[in-house]
């Protein structure tokens, strides 16, 4: 694409900002819409406002938008996001008002809404961390036809305590990982995926046209998670690299999708997702074995939290889908069967 088109920092003799937060380049034309940042939010008023801020302090020299994609919050969070749009018109683009749609057709709905070249996201009570983080994003994928995905590291504040994101170990900064071995680790992950979703920037026209065209490799409604399904789409495609900062700021308050569930829900959470892996992994050519971790982890950590729960139908159910899915089960899991199928859950319980 040529500069006329596609403007680059240092192909504008001045790229600035004019009172309207337009970038233009020295004739005052508004630069092409390069990203879109997709801020998804539900009941989040108390901290909608940091997250909205965090992404508005980018120092881009490119373009880019914030499309706010509320779910239905029956709070203040849309209202809070609305004050923004109207200060920053040309920079935050509300999506119309609907019902509640759930995390992955809100998620997948905003991909479809978005105008950027390239996409990316903020949960409402999460932060982007560096105001470099974008510019740095577009700039390798720009220079990297081959590279579908541009990712940075995370930290994590608990109880305000800040310490580094479990994303990523062992990759090297600057460094492309190949698109098949983000696929291996993705769907054969058995504590942390390649990298977060929300500090990664990816190509929008691929996931666009497989939306429209194989939606369910993405909407995975059985699985209840969107980075996982997209991570793996974005893996077939192209390869990924991982940019030298640390660029999302993540906050565990409370409880999660996935953070401190009762046994019961955390059962059914890890069972949905290893389910949705199962047949990803199908769908993407991977042998059984290739996701044999994953499977040895999740059936081991099932069964204790069956075993916990004191529910042993939750046991036959792990049981069925090892048969379905033709697959051993570890020593760890068939412990806790027999522990369960003892009653022997009874005596670690805690007295009252």
């Amino acid at each position: 694409m040529s500069a006329a088109t596609n403007p680059r920092p240092q192909d504008v003799d001045q790229v600035h900002r004019n009172g309207d937060g337009i970038h233009r380049d020295s004739s005052g034309e508004p630069l092409p819409l390069m990203a879109t940042v997709i801020l998804l939010c539900y009941r989040q008023q108390s901290t909608i406002r940091r997250a909205l801020e965090s992404v508005l302090r980018q120092e881009c020299r490119y373009r880019y938008e914030i499309l706010v994609a509320d779910d239905a919050s029956p709070d203040a969070t849309r209202a809070i996001c609305e004050e923004y749009a109207a200060m920053y018109p040309d920079i935050v683009r509300m999506l119309p008002p609907a019902p509640n749609k759930g995390l992955i057709d809100n998620y997948f709905d905003a991909v479809l809404a978005a105008r950027g070249k390239y996409v990316s996201d903020c949960a409402g009570d999460d932060e982007w961390a560096d105001p470099h983080r974008l510019e740095r994003c577009i700039e390798i994928l720009e220079d990297n036809p081959a590279i579908s995905v541009a990712f940075t590291s995370t930290e994590t504040i608990c109880e305000g305590i800040s310490s580094p994101g479990h994303d990523s170990p062992g990759i090297p900064a600057g460094c492309a990982i190949t698109g098949r071995d983000v696929l291996h680790k993705v769907l054969d992950h058995t504590d942390s995926i390649p990298y977060v979703l929300s500090a990664a920037l990816y190509r929008r026209a691929p996931v666009a046209e497989a939306l429209l065209s194989t939606p369910e490799i993405l909407r995975c409604h059985d699985g209840g998670v969107e980075d996982i399904p997209l991570i793996a789409f974005l893996a077939s495609i192209g390869d990924a690299m991982k940019v030298d900062m640390t660029g999302y700021r993540y906050y565990i308050e409370g409880e999660s999708i996935s953070n401190n569930l009762p046994h019961e829900k955390d059962y059914w959470f890890t069972a949905r997702v290893s389910s949705m892996t199962y047949r990803l992994g199908r769908h993407y050519g991977l042998p059984v074995r290739a996701q044999l971790n994953h499977f040895k982890t999740k059936f081991s950590y099932m069964a204790a939290q069956a075993r916990q729960s004191g529910n042993r139908a939750l046991i036959a159910d792990m049981l069925r889908r090892r048969r379905q899915w033709g697959l051993p089960l570890p020593v760890k899991a068939v412990a806790h069967v027999l522990l369960s199928l003892v009653g022997y859950h009874r005596h670690l319980r805690p007295k009252k």
